[in-house]
């Protein structure tokens, strides 16, 4: 028996159309070295129309490559969102990346325009002679000489020259939801850097699963700083899930140092934040030299990309008021895999050593060890293996790659 639900594609572009239709009173907000500028989610829908109109003008169809080299702000945001929704493929390429890794990776790809902040365009300009495949260049900000492109052979614009020259209204059409909607590069495996590619499904499940209470409980009332930057593993989901909550995001672009970061939760009072261990010990460091600083709107922080000390978990809480989660994923699992979310039935004890692991798979994961005959092991905790994943947003292979 077939059911009799309706054949709706989960799709980056039904995101979209939530967001800015549903929510579109909610904004994105982004650090400047003026302070900070905002825009409404209705404001970047219309945003997004015109960067896919300009997209289409300039040659991008069908799932032809699009790849950004950004910062953590809006112009990011509205890549994130236009280019999978017009059914384009999406590439945040890493910028900490050495020249010739990012060379390998923007040719694997096939990339053909790269959209990059002004700020990067010295960076960029290093490399762009080795990127065969791009034919355009799409510059973010006011600022920032284009000296440093000229004669790269490539057709360079101002984004913002670009957008204005067209229409806001763009016909978003659902792809087919198996269909590539982004892409990331993993470097942690054996010899070149691996692609992954997200589907629009993967993406829309996964969204899903961050705004689920056993997830990271993403709600409208949310203010987001994601500090994990974009071109990390999807930022860890949140641009999607924020988009999909109604859930406010405030952008730290370049100022993702301790200091502005202690400031920005001070004065713009997110309600959950992400970023790896290392950031958050330099924050707590911060907060040590300004007992000013208001951490109370945190209702919490993530945690992941290395295992987080109980002294950091313990050290937020006692002096900050703020609970860190810790959670578990990779590039491969795009990324939440589990959350460390104690059982309710966990006395103290039993709570924080389950907040000191890895955590539990969030539903649609599932997760065994196996031995070296392929055998599963015991759920018991002690016992050691391969680790094996499976799930509607774990990926089952590495992009062109035969082995």
């Amino acid at each position: 028996m077939l059911s009799t639900m309706q054949g709706t594609q989960l799709t980056v572009a039904s995101i979209l159309r939530h967001g800015v239709e549903v929510h579109g009173d909610r904004r994105v907000i982004t650090a400047t070295d003026g302070g900070f500028r905002r825009s409404s989610y209705e404001q970047v829908g219309r945003r997004c129309g015109q960067l896919a109109n300009a997209l289409r003008r300039l040659g991008i169809a069908g799932d032809d490559r699009v790849a950004t080299f950004q910062w953590n702000n809006q112009e990011h945001l509205e890549a994130y969102a236009a280019v999978p929704a017009m059914g384009a493929v999406l590439h945040p390429l890493n910028i900490r990346l050495s020249a010739e890794q990012i060379c390998f990776i923007a040719g694997h790809a096939e990339d053909k325009v790269v959209i990059v902040d002004s700020s990067l365009v010295p960076l960029l300009a290093r490399v762009l002679p080795g990127l065969d495949s791009v034919k355009v260049v799409l510059v973010t900000g006011d600022d920032g000489d284009l000296a440093g492109l000229e004669g790269s052979g490539k057709a360079v614009f101002r984004y913002e020259d670009v957008l204005a020259a067209e229409s806001a209204e763009f016909a978003w059409t659902d792809a087919d939801e198996d269909a590539g909607a982004a892409m990331c590069y993993t470097s942690g495996t054996t010899g070149d850097p691996k692609g992954v590619v997200y589907s629009h499904r993967s993406l829309y499940l996964h969204s899903m699963a961050a705004c689920t209470g056993n997830g990271l409980g993403i709600a409208e009332q949310d203010r987001i700083l994601p500090v994990v930057p974009m071109f990390h593993a999807n930022a860890w989901g949140l641009p999607y899930a924020a988009l999909m909550a109604g859930a406010e995001l405030l952008m730290p672009d370049r100022f993702m140092q301790a200091a502005p970061l202690a400031r920005m939760v001070h004065t713009e009072r997110p309600t959950v934040a992400g970023a790896v261990p290392t950031i958050w010990n330099d924050v707590l460091l911060d907060t040590e030299k300004d007992a000013g600083l208001d951490f109370s709107s945190l209702r919490l922080v993530v945690c992941g990309g290395s295992a987080v000390p109980r002294s950091l978990m313990e050290a937020f809480e006692n002096r900050l008021g703020v609970t860190i989660l810790q959670a578990w994923g990779m590039t491969e699992t795009s990324p939440m895999a589990s959350v460390a979310r104690p059982a309710v039935t966990a006395g103290p004890a039993d709570a924080w050593r389950m907040r000191a692991t890895q955590g539990r798979p969030v539903c649609g994961v599932e997760m065994r060890i196996v031995g070296d005959d392929g055998t599963p092991q015991p759920r018991d905790g002690q016992a050691v293996g391969e680790l094996e994943v499976r799930g509607p947003w774990v990926t089952g292979s590495y992009y062109q790659v035969d082995d």
